[in-house]
């Protein structure tokens, strides 16, 4: 789930495959998929691996083997809670709450599962992630069904006109690299504190606030609703994330620290619900916010893989260079998206 990022960083890459493989192939079957039978299934196979997790834990094939299943079955849960999102009347709305839980969620587990890992073990870890799955398995029985009988919903075309249209990946290749450009400053900005001689504490903190701002930032939508474009408030929450980073690479002080993470945090947060918000207006039946989800997870995993390429001799400027150019083209992207649909479809709302 996009609001889980700062805890998924260090989950296994078999999830990021597995989640990914999943929804790309479920994006050009989502107009006849049952949502809800999809998820009870789904997460029903991610309780069995998570459970077989806590007892096979550690580097071995099985192992491995099992978190890709679980990935596969995460994948196509999240794909059916986000497309059945779209199809409420006030989506934007949704999409904000959704966001807000999870940041909420990630909070707490940035504070939990350092102070309460060493009693749970790799064990307990996943068998709390077990009994989750049972919670959303049995919050499954509120999801629709199938798409196609669905008669309110607008009708987008078939899943494969939707997804090669221009617009959806232009908009799609936007949300990969928005999540490359997080993923990656993200996953090196604890190593910029220490680099820049602040204290495990001072640095626990600015993150621990960072995401705690991150859920004001993902509310924003539930208060606005459709008042303002996405285009507007995508720029805006990309122009935050490039203050944050732009004072990170102007000053080594801990004030702008602390300032700039509370920013990207915001930012993060922010332009989540307004990206799968862009991408749902595509395709109320989800088609192209399961191939955006894809593809952000893709990104999500990509990140922290090319910052580490271009970081040199404990010099981070270039991640954060790379991250800021990330931005800049992933703006220009949903920008370009929006103006297309602008242009083809004059009644829809940008």
């Amino acid at each position: 789930a996009p609001g889980m990022r700062p805890v998924a960083v260090g989950i296994p890459g078999e999830i990021y495959i597995g989640g990914a493989c999943v929804a790309l192939v479920l994006a050009f079957r989502m107009h006849r998929l049952h949502l809800r039978r999809m998820a009870t299934i789904a997460l029903a196979i991610a309780f069995v691996a998570d459970t077989a997790s806590a007892f096979a834990a550690g580097p071995t094939p099985p192992f491995i083997a099992i978190r890709f299943v679980t990935g596969l079955a995460m994948g196509a849960a999240n794909v059916a809670a986000i497309s059945a999102f779209a199809r409420l009347s006030e989506f934007e709305r949704g999409y904000g709450l959704f966001i807000t839980l999870q940041f909420v969620v990630s909070g707490l587990g940035l504070y939990l599962l350092p102070v309460y890992s060493g009693e749970l073990g790799a064990k307990g870890m996943y068998l709390a992630f077990a009994g989750f799955d049972l919670l959303a398995l049995w919050l499954a029985r509120h999801l629709p069904g199938i798409a196609e009988i669905e008669s309110a919903l607008p009708r987008s075309g078939s899943e494969r006109a939707v997804l090669m249209s221009l617009a959806t990946l232009l908009a799609i290749f936007g949300f990969g690299l928005f999540e490359a450009a997080n993923n990656g400053q993200f996953t090196y900005i604890e190593r910029l504190g220490v680099a820049n001689g602040y204290t495990g504490t001072q640095i626990g903190a600015a993150l621990l606030i960072a995401s705690l701002v991150g859920i004001p930032g993902a509310f924003s939508i539930v208060v606005t609703g459709s008042r303002y474009s996405v285009a507007s408030a995508l720029t805006l929450g990309v122009a935050i994330a490039a203050a944050g980073l732009v004072m990170l690479l102007a000053s080594h002080r801990y004030g702008w620290y602390l300032t700039a993470g509370c920013l990207l945090g915001f930012s993060w947060a922010f332009c989540l619900p307004y990206i799968q918000t862009l991408l749902a207006r595509y395709d109320r039946h989800g088609s192209a916010l399961a191939a955006g989800n894809s593809v952000a997870t893709v990104g999500d995993a990509a990140g922290p893989g090319i910052a580490a390429i271009v970081v040199v001799g404990g010099n981070y400027t270039a991640v954060l260079s790379l991250s800021l150019a990330f931005f800049v083209a992933a703006i220009a992207c949903f920008l370009l998206s929006t103006r297309l649909t602008t242009a083809q479809q004059p009644e829809a709302a940008t």
